[in-house]
């Protein structure tokens, strides 16, 4: 059964087709812009929506959406591999998908007569309550204090962390917001004014590194940002990359198509496309396995136990999280009930995870198959052999990430040791830390902080089997996901003890094994969802005073997650990252200035080295950068080295590290204050270097070699 196309639809995809040509080139407009993208998000994500047939209102919009961001990666990255990433090549993806969207609605729009469509967003009609409006308002007036206090701070140096800065009031008023709103959820009516609301409150949590770091956070993303810049310059990079691409196309999409600066859009992809889609896809994943709709808006305080700091920042890395984790709440009607959307239309969302990062998409990618593969669905002739191959797919989703870095060492040829005595339960049980559990600094609000976040996992991993335990049934449908979980935890412990990546450098190893157990966590997300629905559902019932606990027990951990989202510097911990500062991008500057055009190697620290990339971009004497980066090659050594002992020898051993050095016979040294002993290094290169310079009041000290 088909629908003919409503002529709204029409007369606004006309306009806005008229509008998106007319803006890219003639106006030019950043505004009407930004205007014209979240209307072709909104309007054609809702229309493309309507192949989850069952579903209504927002739920339908999300996963509509979800699969028109998804579509447009695909086809970008396609377009990137064959090709170049040009404003022709955007306006004619925008061009066609408006028409192939509309034929989509026209088709799916309306479900057959024997599909049920579900009710989970709408209730009866009501007027809202004076209390619940004044609720609502002020938990608006705390979160818009919250966001004047970020625009207001912003900085400019380099700090070990933002809570140094920040007013603590912040955290203040984020409490009060959050206990309001913890109520207004529990009583879970209301949804249409009180999910918005979360989905506010949340982009408050992730979004503080956005607003308070208007030159940039952490170092990987200066990278993608420089590399973003590069194809959305030339079309293309070379040599072309394996990875991040479903990321880049994104970007490249609103700036070359929508006119957005790059770095604009890269810095708020990630925490605004969290904030809009995670909690709709969670309710509806909730509403699925609850059968409550009351319940299930309860259910997205369980959010706020998610590690956030995964979603600070936008990387293909975090991006590919955000994106399974939507596919395992997206699958979960097919699960249950082999509900829309469909397996097709899942595999465009995995497919668009490995595009955007292989750590995430490789899971994701044996998961679909999983689904595909489930004896349970098969065919009664063919449940032998999906038995099998269901078999073989879960044997080999345990072991698939370190044998992708075996096959990668062995490609390019470096070493790899496998210590299968690793694997001896003595020592597995001796890797485990529970002094958490028994220490204390004496500091009773800060000792529950870290009590909470240091245990975050172990709290999930309850509520999960409290939800196996509560709902065997479901689980059952589920098995899929627990086989994922446990193939992973499989992976990490492979990874953590007996391979030896010796071909990266220490950070990395770790770094790459710890990015498996949020993937974990997610596997275990609707069980979770059970788990947390019964604790709430357990307690309404009770007395008020139980009631009221539970709650505030929960704004806790919500406000204690808030606090863990981002580096700290307090009693239990010192970060030892600092962000790129003002004065870091000012040696950057003087150095290029000084060098007057003249071939040179720089020695600084990975903040300075961001700062580079940012304002100078990639530059190269074959495969040597010309700031030491990564921090496994051999010029970032050098950079330690002269850090322990300067010398005019280790200068010019590193640049006889540059391919035909003859031609660079100029060396900066940079060294941060913050450094370690930094007073002495500074002092003693003043004795050796040719000249030297100091900025930012003595933040950043340069120091110049000629040879």
């Amino acid at each position: 059964m088909t629908r003919r196309i409503p002529f709204h639809s029409i007369m606004f995809a006309l306009t806005f087709l008229g509008l998106f040509l007319l803006n890219m080139e003639v106006f030019q407009s950043i505004t009407l812009g930004s205007i014209l993208l979240i209307s072709y998000l909104c309007f054609f994500g809702y229309e493309l929506g309507a192949v989850v047939h069952e579903e209504s209102g927002v739920l339908r919009w999300w996963m509509g959406v979800w699969l028109l961001i998804s579509s447009l990666s695909i086809v970008l990255t396609i377009c990137f591999y064959v090709g170049k990433i040009t404003p022709t090549v955007i306006q004619a993806v925008v061009l066609l998908s408006v028409p192939v969207i509309l034929w989509i609605s026209e088709h799916k729009g309306h479900p057959h007569w024997y599909e049920r469509v579900h009710n989970l967003w709408n209730e009866k009609k009501h007027s809202i309550s004076q209390p619940i409006w004044f609720a609502s308002s002020l938990i608006l007036l705390l979160l818009s204090y919250i966001f004047y206090t970020y625009s207001s701070s912003p900085i400019l140096d380099a700090v070990r962390s933002a809570w140094d800065r920040i007013d603590l009031s912040v955290l203040i008023a984020f409490t009060l917001s959050t206990l309001i709103l913890f109520a207004l959820l529990y009583r879970g009516k209301e949804r249409a004014l009180i999910i918005p609301l979360f989905s506010l409150s949340l982009f408050a949590v992730i979004s503080l590194a956005a607003f308070v770091f208007p030159i940039g956070y952490g170092f990987d993303s200066f990278i993608h940002k420089a590399t973003e810049s590069h194809i959305a310059e030339f079309g293309t990079i070379t040599p072309k990359p394996f990875y991040y691409i479903g990321q880049y196309s994104l970007v490249l999409f609103a700036n070359l198509g929508f006119h957005l600066p790059v770095d604009l859009v890269d810095t708020f992809l990630l925490p605004v496309l969290t904030a809009l889609l995670l909690p709709f896809a969670w309710f509806g994943a909730a509403a699925h396995l609850t059968k409550n709709r009351r319940t299930a808006t309860t259910a997205l305080i369980g959010i706020i136990l998610l590690p956030l700091s995964l979603f600070i920042v936008t990387t293909p890395q975090g991006l590919a999280n955000l994106w399974t984790l939507l596919l395992i709440l997206g699958s979960v009607p097919y699960l249950l009930k082999l509900e829309h959307p469909r397996l097709a239309y899942l595999s465009v969302g995995a497919l668009t995870t490995v595009l955007i990062h292989p750590v995430a998409g490789i899971p994701v990618l044996f998961y679909i198959a999983l689904l595909f593969c489930d004896p349970h669905r098969a065919p009664y002739r063919y449940q032998t052999l999906a038995t099998w191959i269901y078999r073989l797919l879960a044997f080999g989703a345990c072991i698939v990430i370190p044998l992708s870095f075996i096959v990668n060492a062995f490609v390019s040829k470096q070493a790899l040791h496998v210590d299968w005595n690793a694997l001896n339960p003595a020592n597995l049980l001796s890797n485990i830390n529970l002094s958490v559990f028994f220490e204390n600094r004496f500091n009773p609000l800060l000792d529950f902080v870290y009590l909470y976040g240091l245990n975050t996992a172990i709290i999930l991993f309850f509520f999960a089997i409290v939800g196996w335990m509560s709902e065997r049934e479901k689980a059952k449908h589920l098995s899929p996901m627990i086989v994922m979980a446990l193939a992973l935890g499989i992976n990490f412990l492979l990874m953590k003890t007996s391979i030896n990546f010796s071909f990266l450098i220490d950070y990395e190893r770790q770094n790459y094994t710890d990015r498996l157990i949020p993937l974990i966590l997610f596997f275990l997300t609707p069980l979770f969802i059970i788990g947390i629905s019964t604790c709430f559902t357990a307690v309404r019932n009770r007395a008020l005073s139980l009631r009221i606990a539970l709650l505030v027990l929960f704004a806790a951990f919500a406000v204690s997650s808030f606090y863990f989202t981002y580096p700290r510097q307090d009693a239990y911990t010192t970060s030892h990252g600092f962000n790129v500062s003002e004065a870091d991008i000012q040696a950057v500057q003087l150095v290029e200035q000084l060098a007057n055009g003249t071939p040179y190697l720089v020695l600084a620290n990975q903040s300075v080295s961001a700062a580079a990339i940012e304002q100078i971009g990639f530059r190269y004497y074959d495969n040597l950068f010309f700031y030491p980066i990564p921090t496994g090659e051999k010029l970032y050594q050098k950079f330690l080295e002269m850090n322990d002992h300067p010398s005019v020898e280790t200068a010019k051993q590193a640049l006889d590290l540059v391919p035909m050095h003859g031609d660079v016979k100029t060396l900066f040294y940079i060294v941060d204050n913050y450094w370690w002993q930094a007073p002495r290094i500074i002092e003693t290169t003043k004795t050796i270097a040719t000249d030297w310079r100091s900025l930012g009041d003595g933040a950043v000290w340069v120091f110049r070699f000629d040879f």
